[in-house]
């Protein structure tokens, strides 16, 4: 049987050799034959790395090429074939523009690795920076930008100042993104490379704004003046540039306006750019394109008045659906809005109940949400599912909804009784300790703020509620809950409860110190030295009345306790037993500082009482809302390196900055512009009912009118009645020098091709609004005419008639304009 297995063994092995001798087989067959695919390559790569620099040192061109597509392939699949560097670089002067964009592809995985390699080829990039293909002079420049070698900064430096002014918009876009690795390479070419940027400013394709923007925040964060001239033209281009380039203009641009505007005031007027900003920000709330919604959202809650800011409710709540890395950083900017603003995400409060797949980072953010929306306006809806949450067998869940009961008692009137009685239950009957902890902090809270009184009906009176608190004493085995024990007992000392109860609460607690917690033993500390003083404070107090007759036997514990806190292993008991004994000196052990103890006995009560408000449960979280939104310290909750705030509002911005031509201009420029498709990248500049599909964004135009209709679209009204009424005026002074002659025969050629149809014959309001300065203009024009000598009677005809003339062409081109003013009014709503 043993001799049969280790045939059948020894066959399996043998049968395995030949599969792949057959297939390492049908692989050369079919690169001999040219019958070689992407997918054997990548299947294949790394069995046949063996011969590979063989063949990239071999004299074929086919065998080179295959070489390079292999070692790509096993660079996709994970394998570092670095070691093929030097073979590689021989192979950088080729003729062959296939191979040489893999080449350039493997130079750009191991350049910062092989940089001294890298070197030997500099002369063959420099090169090709003058290459006719634009494609290879971008990836020539990102190799040598690549190169972490201080030695040719200056060498890229030029090869970027040349390339800036390149006319395929895709080599300007990789000449604007090597002037940040410039920058880290070498801090001493900020000057020369802000030289660059600034010429790159008047960028004009959607394709490299974007790069150029970065490349400015760069090397010019505090020079935003400099972009005065191109706000308006960034704001008509951002709906065209990729998502990329639009987060970056975002920021760019909200930095700008931070700077550059008043702060918005409810019930003040937005300045026109400072609108024209927040319209052309708007749409990007529907990317699909996550980073590009978290950038929008950041720019509206940052620069928006508070009435639009219920615009980045919907938009980070879809943000939140995704994965959960994204639901983290989404929920985080909605607990930073919330915490500002939670009417925000009033109608929104079941999109953050707790899901049973939701990762433990998220539910615990989910739930520091709903501990900010907790109002009278989502109680309904959110006590009886967070009440829920407290009986969760997660204790992270459970935890964080007694926290969130606990706001909706503060907050809510209707709904303290119920949440104080839940919180009350679960102290008493869970078996968990730290939610048992967590619930007894929170009922310490409501009776010691006062939200319990205040409510609106009681069923139990403060007696009964302590009463029922001091029973639990005995179940409770957490150190947080047994602290909050002696806590409420020492805070309501002077009670009825404490006149008839508190000697036995703190001889519970004194018979077992040495088994207590950390935070138990100092309650206890603190609970007999308030007894203590108020036993010796010279008042008719209820306590001190009631403490008369036990003043020997409170002595003896206070002694006790003391020598027991003395000798604790806690260092932290000890000094504070330390520091207690020094208000509260034991008779017969500090006699010296007992004549001097009625000195310092209301001194010490007030003391104490103020610590009773000192250690608050904890319902905030630990996200600032001082950081900016989306922002990688605002998602962790601290300042990071490399974190830029957004500069605070000025007090007095600036007036009368002229920041480029007016949108309605760009719009028609753009409207007549080419798609642009250069390297493999496509881009647009066109109309905006095309009948495309963006890259950006998903959401059909029904939906996005939807969303903006929302908004106070009365500014936006404004603003498209002033753009048509720019473009009709800009239309009437250059149709004001056209020759007459020109201009008849123009006239009779336009009229003979009228338009028959109804809707083309209708005129808009900006065409009433030109006919009437035109007749207005008429009457002014003949009275002049009436006042000349009667030798001119005929030229006055001959103005009137090349007047009437003009009427006529202007009245027809802006029968031709209609749809375009249409298609501009819509895209910048």
């Amino acid at each position: 049987m043993a001799e049969y297995l280790s045939k059948a063994m020894a066959f399996a092995q043998d049968a395995a050799k030949l599969s792949v001798r057959l297939s390492e087989g049908l692989v050369d067959n079919a690169l001999d034959f040219g019958l070689d695919t992407p997918g054997s390559f990548y299947d294949h790569a790394e069995f046949r790395l063996g011969q590979t620099r063989r063949e990239l040192n071999s004299g074929s061109e086919k065998e080179r090429l295959a070489a390079m597509k292999r070692l790509l392939a096993c660079v996709a699949k994970g394998y570092d074939v670095s070691e093929y560097f030097a073979d590689v670089v021989k192979n950088v002067a080729t003729g062959s523009l296939e191979k040489r964009r893999l080449v350039y592809m493997f130079l750009l995985r191991y350049a910062e690795q092989e940089q001294d390699l890298a070197l030997l080829s500099v002369n063959t990039f420099q090169r090709d920076v003058a290459d006719s293909d634009a494609e290879i002079r971008a990836m020539a420049l990102r190799v040598m930008s690549s190169i972490r070698v201080q030695a040719i900064g200056a060498v890229v430096t030029v090869a970027v100042r040349r390339l800036a002014g390149d006319s395929s918009p895709h080599v300007r876009r990789t000449a604007a993104l090597a002037v940040p690795k410039l920058l880290r390479l070498d801090a001493g070419l900020r000057e020369e490379l802000q030289a660059v940027v600034n010429s790159m400013l008047g960028e004009g394709s959607a394709l490299a704004v974007g790069a150029v923007a970065k490349a400015f925040r760069t090397v010019s964060p505090q020079q935003l003046p400099h972009a005065h001239a191109h706000f308006r033209r960034w704001c008509a281009q951002l709906g065209d540039a990729d998502e990329w380039g639009q987060l970056e203009l975002v920021r760019l641009l909200a930095a700008y306006a931070r700077t550059q505007f008043a702060r918005p005031v409810e019930g003040s007027r937005l300045d026109t750019d400072h609108t024209l900003l927040l319209q052309a920000v708007a749409p990007l709330l529907h990317s699909r394109n996550r980073a590009v919604v978290m950038g929008a959202c950041a720019a509206v809650s940052h620069l928006a008045p508070e009435s639009q800011l219920h615009l980045v409710a919907k938009p980070l709540v879809r943000v939140m659906r995704g994965s959960r890395e994204s639901a983290y950083v989404a929920l985080t900017a909605v607990l930073q809005v919330a915490q500002r603003h939670p009417q925000v995400f009033y109608p929104h409060v079941r999109s953050f109940f707790v899901a049973a797949a939701d990762a433990p980072f998220v539910r615990r953010v989910k739930l520091q949400v709903l501990a900010e929306l907790a109002a009278a306006e989502t109680a309904p809806a959110m006590v009886g599912e967070v009440a829920a949450y407290t009986q969760s067998p997660l204790l992270d869940v459970a935890e964080g909804a007694v926290r969130v009961l606990l706001r909706c008692a503060q907050r809510v009137r209707s709904a303290t009784v119920d949440c104080f009685q839940s919180l009350l239950l679960l102290a008493g009957n869970d078996q968990r300790p730290p939610v048992c902890a967590a619930a007894m902090r929170a009922v310490r809270a409501l009776l010691l703020d006062g939200t319990l009184r205040d409510a609106d009906s009681r069923a139990m009176t403060l007696y009964d509620i302590l009463c029922f608190v001091a029973r639990s004493l005995d179940k409770f085995t957490a150190d947080g809950a047994r602290s909050c024990v002696f806590a409420l007992v020492a805070d309501f000392a002077e009670s009825r409860f404490g006149s008839q109860h508190a000697l036995d609460v703190l001889r519970a607690g004194i018979r077992g110190f040495g088994q207590e917690g950390l935070e138990a033993k100092m309650q206890i500390l603190e609970l007999s030295t308030r007894l203590y003083l108020c036993a010796q404070k010279e008042s008719d107090g209820v306590l001190a009345e009631a403490l008369k007759p036990h003043c020997e036997y409170l002595q003896q514990l206070h002694a006790h306790v003391f020598t027991l806190a003395r000798y604790d292993v806690s260092f932290q008991v000890r000094d504070r037993a330390r520091c207690l004994r020094a208000l509260a000196p034991l008779a017969g052990y500090d006699d010296a500082l007992v004549e001097t103890a009625s000195h310092v006995v209301e001194a010490g009560l007030e003391l104490l009482g103020s610590s009773a408000t000192s250690n608050p449960p904890a319902c905030t979280s630990k996200h600032s809302t001082g950081y900016t939104l989306g922002s990688l310290s605002q998602a962790v909750g601290r300042e990071v390196s490399g974190y830029e705030p957004l500069a605070d509002w000025p007090e007095n911005p600036p007036k009368n900055v002229d920041r480029g031509p007016q949108v309605s201009v760009l719009a028609a420029a753009a409207s007549h512009a080419q798609p642009i498709a250069v390297a493999g990248i496509s881009g647009r500049a066109g109309r905006a009912d095309a009948g495309y599909s963006t890259p950006r964004s998903t959401a059909d135009d029904d939906d996005l009118d939807a969303f903006l209709d929302s908004a106070d679209d009365q500014p936006a009204k404004r603003i498209v009645q002033a753009q048509r009424s720019a473009v009709v005026f800009e239309q009437m002074y250059s149709s004001s020098s056209v020759d007459s002659s020109e201009t008849e025969s123009e006239s009779e050629s336009e009229n003979e091709s009228e338009p028959e149809s109804e809707s083309e014959s209708e005129s808009s309001d900006a065409e009433s609004e030109a006919e009437s300065e035109t007749t207005s203009l008429r009457p002014e024009n003949n009275s002049d005419s009436d006042h000349t000598s009667g030798s001119s009677h005929s030229d006055a005809g001959l103005l009137a008639n090349d007047q009437h003339a003009s009427a006529d062409l202007i009245q027809t081109q802006q029968q031709q304009q209609q749809p375009l003013l249409e298609d501009t009014s819509k895209y910048w709503q």
